[in-house]
């Protein structure tokens, strides 16, 4: 299941240890960090009766912070007053400040949600905020930087190698107010792992969901920027939720920052677009003759999208993750190369505000093309300026469909090129088709060999005819 990541501390002073109030993901198992090495990153907290709700946040510039949605609401869900709040930036430990830190403690003047968040006590999409605070950041210090937002927006956060610094709990005890950090790979657009929530796949346009091989979000990592690894580390995701048992491993949920929807929000636009999202209507669906087989075609089509989306379709294999191809036509035809895929479809559907991705739910493997046998035809003779027909039986295997067709190729000085087809419902199987084939009047006397090719659906075969032309 899960949970919000903000952390509720108890006042010490009270003599009573810190637990965790809602949320559930500290950087679990991560790598303690001096802030100078993440320096856009701040404590935030929230004053409440007995003590105090706890975020990490971001800086954005000198007078602007990034965090989580969630984080600017009680427990009650109301918001907060901004006098509720202080930022701490320049803190090793937001709790002691370590040797070389600078700290900067600022309170909050006002600021902004996204139009579109819900408070919940389990997960909303578009979970952000922007802090505005009461003085200015002093940015000149190595301990105290802003952090880029993405130059543009993009459809999804590609799996490049990213990072995560925040002052959630380190362990299942109190927290010890230290920073620490991850290194996070991102998982496919619209897929979770083993975490539930109530926003991926439904909200994939606005949000996607990461995970650490030793290490996880905890109590206390709302509102972390998840950044490029390398300089100059540009904010791709915000923390909003994980696994409530911080399990190292565990995959996290975020809010995704390259989405028009959020970004034009962080930026200041209070209406931003609204990225596509699946309705109670919206389907995708792969058709084709079934079973699948090489060289036949199959088509992807989707529709009952909210916000009026372009599509564009990806066909993929399941077995790999790999995309076979991507159009806008939705059509695509099975080579041999792809025998054994076990084949999905998946639609883009985009807007102004984002692209969001809907996937079959179930596979088809793209089988061999089935064997066609063209039986013995017996020699035929024929006259000339006369016409002969040719019987040829077809024999294909179970499951061929549609249409199925002979042609009969003579020599040029015998007769011209005669075909024969027939539509075939489902089930195929055995099949006599009959060819008229007209000799020319001056058709060389004695045997010629006639060419005979044949289709059935996406079959083929060949044979030969023997053919004794007489006066």
């Amino acid at each position: 299941m899960a949970r919000r990541l903000a952390l509720l501390t108890l006042l010490v002073l009270a003599g009573v240890p810190p637990s965790a109030a809602y949320g559930a993901s500290s950087v679990v198992g991560g790598t303690t960090l001096q802030v100078a090495s993440a320096p856009w990153v701040v404590a935030l907290r929230q004053t409440v009766r007995g003590g105090s709700l706890v975020c990490t946040g971001a800086v954005l510039d000198s007078l602007h912070v990034l965090t989580a949605g969630h984080c600017v609401f009680d427990l009650t869900g109301t918001l907060a007053p901004p006098a509720a709040f202080t930022v701490r930036a320049g803190a090793s430990n937001y709790l002691t400040p370590a040797a070389g830190d600078a700290v900067q403690d600022r309170g909050v003047s006002s600021y902004r949600v996204h139009p579109r968040f819900s408070w919940s006590t389990g997960v909303s999409a578009d979970d952000v905020a922007v802090l505005a605070l009461t003085a200015p950041l002093d940015l000149t210090t190595p301990q105290v930087q802003a952090a880029p937002l993405p130059s543009d927006s993009a459809l999804y956060p590609a799996p490049a190698s990213l990072t995560l610094a925040g002052f959630g709990r380190e362990s299942s005890g109190a927290p010890d107010g230290s920073l620490n950090s991850l290194a996070a790979t991102v998982d496919p657009q619209g897929e979770c792992g083993t975490l539930r929530n109530t926003v991926i796949p439904g909200n994939n346009a606005v949000a996607f969901c990461s995970t650490a091989s030793s290490a996880s979000l905890c109590s206390g990592d709302s509102g972390a920027a998840l950044v490029t690894a390398d300089p100059p580390h540009t904010i791709v995701g915000i923390a909003s939720a994980g696994p409530t048992s911080c399990t190292p491993g565990g995959h996290a949920l975020l809010t995704n920052v390259q989405a028009p929807e959020i970004l034009d929000f962080i930026r200041g636009n209070d209406q931003p677009p609204t990225a596509p999202r699946p309705s109670a209507t919206t389907y995708v669906r792969l058709d084709g003759d079934t079973p699948f087989h090489a060289r036949t075609t199959v088509t992807c089509t989707s529709g009952g999208w909210d916000g009026t989306p372009s599509l564009a379709y990806a066909f993929l294999d399941r077995r790999t993750g790999a995309i076979i191809q991507s159009s806008t036509t939705g059509t695509l035809l099975l080579t041999d190369q792809m025998i054994g895929a076990q084949l999905a479809c998946r639609a883009v559907a985009t807007n102004a505000g984002g692209s969001a991705v809907l996937e079959t739910l179930t596979t088809a493997t793209v089988e061999p093309t089935p064997k066609l046998d063209v039986e013995h035809i017996p020699p035929v003779t024929a006259h000339r300026g006369r016409s002969v027909q040719v019987r040829v039986w077809l024999d294909a295997e179970a499951g061929i469909n549609g249409k199925y067709g002979v042609c009969v190729l003579p020599p040029a000085r015998v007769a011209t090129r005669a075909c024969a087809s027939q539509k075939v419902a489902p089930g195929g199987g055995r099949l006599a088709l009959t060819v008229s084939l007209r000799i020319k009047r001056a058709a060389p006397l004695g045997v010629a060999k006639l060419a005979v090719s044949a289709v059935a659906g996406p079959s083929q075969g060949q044979s030969a005819v023997v053919l004794r032309v007489l006066r």
